[in-house]
Formats: structure tokens, C-alpha cells, sequence
């Protein structure tokens, strides 16, 4: 059900119907929005390999900006490399992994949660930025801390 092909076919369907764009198209965003900040995707992101360090900031910007298909959440997990983000439908267990293509092997989705920092990081502000979106605060309400930095909470 998860295996890299059938994850190929419903990420296509949802970077054009929540994107507005092709696998390719989002695939050159990738490359616009560079190498990711704080050693994400270290040694791996190169021009052939633009989601490597990507997956929390692209899962993170399309959760906050509303665009995770119904019946799917945001979540990540923990793995032998350290953690990865994609969607997943908690009733059938079909995954959207919008940043899977900085894997060479299959992944095994499984042991998932659905915890995300109040912060918004420049990771994720950069994604925000090259997909042109917005947070939605119909769902989030946001501030700054005494820092500067961009938090989000839920609405209640």
C-alpha cells in the first residue's frame, strides 16, 4: 500500500490538486529554497537530491498553511537516521510523502506521531516562502516571543 510507487501516484495528485503544480514543478521549488539550515539533510541535498533535510519543514509549511488532504494528518516519526515527516491517513494507512524522493530505499511508515514545535523556523519559513504560502489563521493563531521568533498554536 506504501511502497514508493503508489506513493509517487497519490503525491502527483496531491502536488497538483493542493499545489497547483507538478511533481517537477515543486521538485524545482526544492531547489529554489536551497540547502536547508542547522546540518538538515547534511552531505545528502544536493541539485538531484532537493528534498534531503526537507521533510519537517515541507510537512510543517503545509500543515500550517492548511493544505493536508481530508482524513490525512501531519505527522513524523523516529528512524535510524534520526526522524522523517509525511502524511497519513489514520483510517487506511495510505501515505502522501511529499519529501520521499531524498530516500533511496523504501521507507517503512509505522510508528508515527503528530507532535510539531510551537516554532516556526526559517526551515520552515523558507518553504512557506518558494510555495507561496500563508499560515491559515482560521486554524492557527500566531505571535512572537520575546525573541522575535514566530509561534503558532492551534485554535481552541
Amino acid at each position: 500500500m506504501n511502497n514508493r510507487k503508489e506513493i509517487n501516484e497519490r503525491n502527483k495528485v496531491f502536488f497538483k490538486d493542493y499545489l497547483k503544480m507538478s511533481k517537477e514543478e515543486f521538485l524545482d521549488k526544492m531547489r529554489q529554497a536551497g540547502k536547508p539550515k542547522k546540518g538538515f539533510g547534511e552531505g545528502r541535498w544536493s541539485n538531484e537530491n532537493p528534498t534531503a533535510g526537507r521533510c519537517g519543514s515541507v510537512v510543517n509549511a503545509l500543515r500550517l498553511s492548511g493544505k493536508v488532504p481530508d482524513g490525512y494528518v501531519a505527522c513524523g516519526q523516529n528512524d535510524k537516521d534520526g526522524s522523517h515527516f509525511y502524511f497519513i491517513n489514520s483510517n487506511t494507512g495510505e501515505v502522501i510523502d511529499p519529501t520521499c524522493y531524498q530516500m533511496n530505499d523504501e521507507y517503512e511508515y509505522g510508528k508515527y506521531h503528530k507532535k510539531f514545535y510551537p516554532q516556526v523556523g526559517k526551515n520552515v519559513l523558507d518553504i512557506m516562502e518558494v510555495l507561496n504560502l500563508k499560515i491559515d489563521e482560521t486554524k492557527f493563531i500566531k505571535k512572537k516571543d520575546s525573541r522575535g521568533t514566530l509561534i503558532v498554536s492551534k485554535m481552541k
